[in-house]
């Protein structure tokens, strides 16, 4: 039997490792590398999505409807405009469940405001 020759060298860690398990690690390196990237590409476009559907959360937990909406129509019109189909379906999802909030407290307020109103109108016509 033949002896194979193998050119063995010493890494930074004091560990012999040969040429073709050393190659075998930079093409794993490389994988990695190129996963990670991937990776992080796919979460800076989440980002700019994720950052306004939290913004609208954000705004709706306060009970800012208008705000909320107004940033929702923003958002959905740049959507449409660049053709980001990922991004319209959601947001116009969205959209209906906050204008119907916004309706619901815009009456609410109305209602509120009227009460009042027939209050000090009651209280006036007491008052004669």
């Amino acid at each position: 039997m033949a002896k194979k020759n193998r050119i063995y060298e010493i890494d930074e860690d004091d560990v012999v490792i040969d040429k073709k398990t050393k190659r075998r690690l930079e093409r794993a390196k490389n994988r990695e590398n190129q996963q990670r990237q991937q990776v992080e590409e796919a979460v800076v476009e989440e980002d700019s999505s994720s950052d306004t559907m939290s913004q609208i959360a954000l705004l709706c937990q306060q009970n800012c409807w208008r705000e909320a909406v107004l940033i929702g129509r923003a958002a959905l019109a740049e959507a449409t405009q660049e053709g980001k189909d990922d991004m319209i379906i959601p947001l116009s999802m969205a959209m209906e469940k906050l204008e119907m909030s916004l309706r619901r407290q815009m009456a609410s307020a109305f209602l509120s405001n009227a009460k009042e109103m027939l209050k000090k109108e009651y209280l006036l016509d007491v008052g004669e």
